[in-house]
Parts: C-alpha cells; structure tokens; sequence
C-alpha cells in the first residue's frame, strides 16, 4: 500500500498541487481512493475536472458532505412519512395487517391490467408481468423474514410468540427498493387512494404511477447516502428517470425543466415529496434556504469551471421556484 507521501508525489505528477503538514492531514481526513480519485471527475471517469489544486478537491468533498447532512435527515422522515400513507391505505383497504389478506386482496394490481391496455396482447403481457412482480414480491418478503428473524427485534418478537410477521412490522425492515416494488404491487384503488390523500394532480397525470417512479428515484439517492457515497453528480442514478417526474414537478412548482441530471433536482423532489406529505412551510423553507446557502458558499470556493459541472444554471430560478411553490401551501 501507498505511503501518504507517496500519495502526495502521485498527486502532484498528475498536475495537482499539495504540500505540507495541513494538506497532507486533509489526504489522511478525506482518503485518496474515496476522497481524490472520486473527486476527480463528473458523473462518468471519462470526464475528468480542470483540477490544479488540491483545496479544490478538499472544497469539492466538504461541499459533498454538506448537502448529505441537508439531506440525510429529512430523506429518512420522508421515507417513514410515506411509507406510513402506504400503509394506512393497505390496512384500510384489507382490513387486515397479515400479509397473507393483504397479499390476497391489495396487492393485485395485476387485475387492474385490462383497462390500462386496449390492446388485448398487450394486456395479457401486462398480466403476466405484473402476476410475475406478485410472486418476486412474494419471495422477497419471505427472505426479508429469514435475514431478520434473529437479528431483528420487531421479527423475532413474533417468531417467538408463534405468530405471523405483521404487515407494519415488514415495513419497518423493508429497504425503500422492496417499499417501491410492494407499492407497484398494489390495486389501482389502493394507489389511488393514496395519491388522493397527497392531493396530487391528476389532469394530464398519472399521479399512482409517477408517485411509483418518484420512489424510485429516491430510492437512489437513499441508498447513495446509506452507502456515504458522492452525491454531488448524481452518479448514483441507476437509470433514466421518466420525464413525467420532471413534468410534474414542472407544474406543480413553476419551475422550468427537471431532469435529474444535477443533485438540485433532487432537492426539487424531496422539497415536493415533504409538501405533500404535509411537512410545515418552515420545514420545507429550511432546506432550500440550506441548499441555497450551501450552493452559494462553493459558488465563491471553486473555479467556475468545476463549479459548473455540478450546479446548473438555472439553480437559482429552480430554487426561487421552489420557495414560491412553498408559499401556496
């Protein structure tokens, strides 16, 4: 393994700048693997940044490392807050909370198939692939049980007494991807429920659906900052994001396009999410006037152009946006 030294020789054949006991305690603080080569580049390796100076790429994780303590916390009660909803209208809706009833009569969104697809080949697909979904489902919250039975208190309560795992208990060890895929498995009049209860538009939308995609989104930026990974280029995307997310929030806030190309975006979605989950004004006012402070600080502490490979030019006009959208609340 490298000494720190010769980490610093390395760093500086490669045309940045760093000496002395300061800027060698800040390699030792932020790690070469995790610190400088993630840093380095923007969103894909084959797009390194102009970097000269080594502060540059301890400004670049500092202002990574603000925006997840902005986020991290009201990611999490964002999360509890919506799967609470979630779970309001399956207990509703089922009238029980064994998954068993529930699994019997709420999470058939495979018979709501037809009248989503006139197309009588393109139903039957679709039936097939939501039965099939039915079943992953299934599997997944057999294996959530077997993993947690012995390390997990609120399963191994229940295992011991001899009785069935209920329904508010799998939410609790339910990661936000296995929250997504339960939500997508559930009947139209379920989700509708739910997307009603948010005061989401309907109109030209399909608030059950995008509510579904904007899990998922989520679920990346989630699990990015579980992991403590950068966020700050949105590298943890794992596909492309519908634009009716974007279009959506479009509407809903005024703002101008949302494409999820720059963690501002997400600020957007969380901002939105914590609106409709009835979050206070001041609760949502509070993290863009953070993000604002946070974005104008690095402003002023990068060249502009690495600054700009992270932070658009519309980020102000999206964050006033946002701040008027929070207003009519």
């Amino acid at each position: 393994m490298a000494t720190i030294n010769s980490l610093m020789k390395h760093l500086r054949a490669n045309g940045i700048h760093i000496s002395g006991s300061t800027q060698k305690r800040k390699l030792r603080k932020i790690g070469y693997y995790h610190g400088y080569k993630g840093y380095r580049f923007a969103k894909s390796s084959s797009n390194r940044l102009p970097l000269s100076d080594f502060n540059q790429i301890v400004a670049l994780h500092d202002f990574d490392m603000r925006v997840k303590a902005l986020l991290y916390e009201r990611i999490m009660t964002v999360e509890t807050a919506l799967k609470n909803r979630v779970l309001e209208a399956v207990l509703d809706h089922s009238g029980s909370e064994h998954f068993d009833v529930i699994y019997k009569k709420s999470l058939t969104a495979y018979r709501c198939t037809g009248k989503h697809h006139k197309n009588a080949k393109e139903a039957k697909n679709a039936y097939k692939n939501e039965w099939t979904n039915r079943l992953s489902l299934r599997k997944e919250i057999d294996r959530l049980i077997a993993d947690n039975h012995n390390t997990r208190a609120v399963v191994r309560h229940f295992r011991d007494k001899d009785e069935d795992v209920p329904i508010w208990a799998l939410f609790e060890i339910m990661t936000l991807g296995n929250f997504g895929a339960f939500y997508s498995c559930l009947h139209d009049d379920v989700k509708s429920t739910i997307c009603d209860d948010l005061h989401m538009p309907k109109g030209n939308f399909d608030p059950p659906v995008i509510l579904k995609r904007m899990i998922f989104a989520f679920k990346d930026l989630r699990n990015a900052m579980a992991h403590n990974s950068i966020i700050l280029d949105v590298r943890f995307k794992t596909g492309r994001i519908s634009k009716s997310v974007g279009e959506l929030l479009k509407f809903e806030m005024g703002t101008i396009d949302v494409d999820f190309d720059e963690i501002t975006d997400y600020v957007l979605l969380i901002t939105y999410l914590m609106a409709r989950l009835q979050f206070t004004k001041t609760e949502c006012r509070q993290l863009i006037q953070g993000y604002r402070e946070i974005v104008e600080r690095y402003r002023g502490l990068l060249p502009y152009s690495i600054y700009s490979q992270f932070i658009g030019t519309q980020t102000r006009s999206k964050l006033n946006a946002a701040e008027a959208f929070i207003k009519t609340l």
